[in-house]
């Protein structure tokens, strides 16, 4: 190689050694803007550390809505040491109706989720290994879901549905329980993953998405898997927005029924709560434009015909928006919220707080997490002793 030759070989070395190290500078740089990495806050489904530590306390007071709520936790069969549970491999499912495989399904979820509040409450293990055991029972056991009646579409609804209930059992039991071993964990994080797995494609401009946007948010925060949380607060946003109105009505489910759209509204409450625990905050999500937050707006509309201040929209073809929340649960969360973090919101807001006055339910939607009368008590201390309020 001649002098000549050598040079504008170096000069060719030197020009691509510099255009990669600003590849490699830019790659850098946008994997730490485009990727968070704050570690997710655990427990956070539905509750924190702290609120979970807090349940033990509500046994000592005397307030007659904070032992209500707690006497339907306790005397429900959810809560029953003796209630039996079975794990199926395969769980049919069918539209419009339950069938055995399914409603198991769905009980034994809500059992090891009611059973883990109940250890938090009184102490007692045995609630402990009950939930437990039902955790690892079905991890071991499940493989798939199969569409006994209606379309294929069934099983990723009731996936999405079911999903969060799961994750929040463990959620509770994973803070405190060392006795739940590592391959027990490891087992239940498969079946997660087998469930999100059908939950991922319920995503519609309807209930079904706002579900399926709860599912991904819970099973992202519990897999701590962060580029699927950003994902499904993404989700969050785009059904917010398309399926309510800046008056607070909803467009899809509106006018189909009085429960449907509480459905969505269900799964947004729930997915904001979880959220707000990562420091995400979808309660405040203000639409350009609007003065209150969107979500804000749809509680208050709501309100408004839950307790008759709004009539029924024209054209409802089932049911009475009047007193339908009566047996749907999540309202409390987002009380608690609003009381606690946006009391600015909360008093602009004078038809959900007259409905939560009065809002005393007994048997909620099997669909969703439930008992948030006790899980989002408002705990509050004053000068002498502590108290319980905000319980409606």
């Amino acid at each position: 190689m001649t002098l000549e030759q050598w040079k504008v070989m170096k000069r060719i070395i030197i020009a691509f050694a510099s255009i990669l190290t600003v590849i490699t500078t830019n790659v850098h740089l946008s994997l730490a803007n485009s990727i968070d990495i704050t570690p997710f806050v655990a427990p956070s489904i539905l509750n924190t550390k702290q609120e979970l530590s807090n349940l033990s306390r509500l046994q000592n007071f005397e307030s007659p809505k904070a032992m209500k709520a707690l006497k339907l936790l306790t005397s429900s069969h959810y809560s029953d040491l003796d209630r039996e549970f079975h794990a199926y491999e395969t769980v049919k499912v069918a539209a419009r109706e339950s069938t055995p495989e399914e409603q198991q399904f769905k009980e034994d979820a809500h059992a090891a989720r009611s059973l883990a509040l109940m250890w938090h409450i009184t102490g007692e293990d045995a609630y402990r290994v009950k939930s437990s055991n039902i955790l690892t029972e079905w991890s071991k056991t499940f493989k798939n879901l199969k569409v006994a009646k209606g379309h294929k579409s069934q099983a990723y609804l009731e996936a999405a549905w079911t999903l969060p209930v799961w994750v929040s059992a463990a959620d509770m039991l994973r803070y405190g329980d060392t006795r739940w071993m590592e391959a027990e964990r490891e087992s239940f994080k498969k079946f997660i993953v087998k469930l999100n797995a059908y939950a991922k494609k319920a995503h519609r401009d309807n209930n079904w998405g706002a579900s399926a946007t709860l599912a991904g948010i819970s099973a992202s925060v519990y897999l701590k898997d962060r580029k699927s949380y950003q994902k499904n607060i993404k989700y969050f946003k785009h059904y917010l927005k398309t399926l309510s109105n800046s008056d607070g009505s909803m467009n899809s489910d509106y006018l189909s029924d009085s429960w449907h759209s509480q459905y969505a509204i269900i799964s947004l409450i729930h997915s904001a709560e979880i959220a707000s625990h990562q420091g995400t905050d979808l309660y405040g999500f203000i639409i350009e434009g609007e003065r209150l937050p969107r979500l804000a707006e749809i509680l208050e509309h709501f309100a408004g015909l839950f307790i008759g201040k709004i009539p029924n929209p024209e054209g409802l073809k089932r049911g009475n928006y009047r007193g339908a929340h009566n047996n749907k649960q999540a309202y409390q969360i987002a009380y608690k919220y609003l009381k606690l973090n946006r009391p600015d919101v909360l008093e602009n807001m004078p038809n959900f707080i007259e409905m939560m006055e009065s809002w005393s339910p007994t048997e909620t939607s099997i669909q969703f997490m439930k008992w948030d009368r006790v899980t989002h008590s408002i705990l509050e201390q004053d000068n002498s002793h502590d108290s319980v309020s905000g319980l409606h």
